[in-house]
């Protein structure tokens, strides 16, 4: 089944859930203990998962994968709780405690505001160390992944001296199994009893959204969400935060989280981890969908206490295009962006190009990709169009969920000289020395923009998923354009300085001002939410 566009997927979602089966629609049929499950799952619902072979598997084999589910949460909660003991770490804070999601694919090296290249969580260290200034007792926490580099991660967290690590396998149980069963039992029965004897509702479904995948999230997902929560009660119940920090809130362990702390009194804040559209399903909701007394119950969609943005442009998205209340919107900056106004202090290109034998006299394009499907005709694309550019030199950043053998792959199939960046390379120390930045849609062009960089995009898809892009770089659909529109970006100083005025007009309504205090606002903010609470 073709994948629906955002636009009609949205028309569609509202229609699927304007429809009712045994008196109920699917948000009040996915309600666990009054929270409704569908704010959980409708992200995913969006990228199909209908020919992905392991649904399938699960869909056949569910009891197998049952036990395997359970073999894996019973041994990585064994192996993180005896990792954490043997790390352990004591910080010596008297101060408010802050939990803060982490994840994986932000431990990397950067260079923070002093010029020190260190490995830490490129979006939230910025916070972390000025909430470590004020006295702040800081406890990160994150899910165990199934990998070798997961557990490397893990260690390196836990020996870091920053903030208590926790991972989140560890606050698993018996307890928790047993009431992810109750829970699948439960929304499986629902399925057979109520949903499959529907034959008009079945057809719904099959017009719009995939009935295999709706099958698949009643007979097992739903399940597994209800897993999530429940370890997200114990993470609260054990630590006891004052204030629940996150970022990606629409993901399924954090949304868990924001869930786990309003039922507890506890503020939850969200900090913008990348560019939010019209169409952005982890963000735009109907109205009426979200409560403006701060309400989780079913039907409406928990969201946290507060969500900090990035600028003016997204809280008018957030507060105006989706359901947001506007008092849970603030506008600060984005903590990551404060190396920006230094960045000439922090960064060499002298520098950048002996640690990667570029020649510093020659220009240099950054292609930044995205963990997207259609991201090898991209590549192949800018890849076939720099060749007619024989005197620049190319680096090409992957996104950092990304794996960079398809770019190895591709750049020996095109013939073609390029440096790929590694997954813990700084991205801004990139930017700073590039000449021009070629990409889709990636927050990377913003970086770009405030740092002064001309950039060339290139959208591939039906819809755009970031049209405010159009105005601020040379944004083209069609990869023909691409040759002509590097030319005039790295040649045509009429056109380079076009994009440089608009860019400075830009940056404030997506980056707020580049002051280097959108830290110092995450934090105010962070501290008036906790004070608050205790009144």
């Amino acid at each position: 089944m073709k994948k629906l566009s955002q636009i009609r997927w949205l028309n569609s979602e509202q229609r699927i859930l304007s429809e009712k089966t045994d008196g109920k629609n699917l948000v009040e049929l996915t309600a666990y203990q009054n929270i409704a499950l569908w704010w959980f799952i409708r992200f995913r619902l969006y990228h199909s998962e209908e020919s992905n072979r392991l649904v399938r598997l699960l869909m056949k084999n569910s009891f197998l994968f049952s036990f395997v589910d359970f073999l894996y949460d019973f041994l990585t909660s064994i192996l993180c709780r005896l990792v954490s003991m043997v790390f352990k770490a004591k910080v010596d804070k008297k101060g408010p405690k802050v939990l803060m999601v982490t994840h994986n694919a932000q431990w990397r090296h950067i260079r923070d505001l002093t010029g020190v290249s260190r490995k830490c969580d490129v979006y939230l260290d910025p916070i972390l160390k000025e909430l470590k200034k004020q006295d702040y007792k800081l406890v990160t926490i994150s899910p165990l992944k199934y990998s070798i580099s997961a557990i490397k991660i893990m260690i390196e967290r836990l020996k870091s001296r920053d903030a208590i690590h926790r991972e989140y396998n560890a606050y698993w149980s018996i307890k928790t199994w047993i009431k992810e069963r109750y829970a699948n039992r439960h929304f499986r029965n629902i399925w057979k009893s109520v949903l499959e004897n529907d034959e008009k509702f079945v057809t719904l479904l099959e017009k719009y959204p995939p009935t295999k995948e709706i099958r698949y999230y009643f007979n097992s997902l739903f399940g597994h969400i209800v897993k999530q929560i429940e370890i997200a009660k114990e993470v609260v119940k054990e630590q006891v935060p004052d204030l629940i920090l996150v970022t990606s809130e629409y993901g399924f362990f954090e949304r868990a989280l924001v869930v786990a702390g309003k039922l507890n009194n506890i503020p939850t804040l969200a900090v913008q981890h990348g560019n939010i559209g019209p169409f952005h399903k982890g963000y735009i909701y109907s109205k009426n969908t979200i409560s403006s007394s701060e309400s989780i119950e079913s039907p409406y969609c928990p969201i946290p206490s507060k969500t900090a943005v990035y600028g003016p442009f997204y809280y008018d998205i957030l507060t105006k295009m989706s359901a947001y209340p506007p008092s849970s919107v603030v506008v600060s900056g984005h903590p990551r962006y404060d190396k920006l106004v230094i960045a000439n202090k922090i960064f060499g290109r002298e520098e950048f190009c002996v640690r990667l034998r570029l020649d510093p006299l020659r220009k240099i394009v950054l292609v930044a990709t995205q963990g997207w499907p259609m991201r090898e005709i991209f590549i192949k694309s800018v890849l076939e169009a720099l060749k007619d550019f024989p005197e620049v030199q190319i680096v090409i950043k992957p996104h950092p969920r990304e794996n960079r053998e398809l770019y190895r792959r591709v750049v020996d199939e095109q013939n073609v000289k390029a440096k790929i960046l590694s997954k813990s390379s700084d991205t801004v120390e990139a930017l700073y020395a590039c000449d021009l930045l070629v990409a889709a849609f990636s927050t990377v062009i913003t970086e770009a923009l405030v740092l002064g960089k001309p950039a060339v995009t290139l959208n591939l898809t039906d819809e755009d998923p970031t049209p405010y892009y159009k105005e601020v770089t040379l944004r083209i659909s069609r990869e023909k354009d691409l040759t002509s529109a590097i030319t005039k970006a790295l040649y045509d100083d009429e056109t380079r300085e076009k994009l440089k005025k608009a860019g400075r007009r830009f940056v404030f309504n997506h980056a707020y001002k580049q002051d280097g205090n959108a830290t110092q606002r995450v934090v105010s903010l962070i501290g008036r939410m906790i004070k608050n609470k205790m009144k």
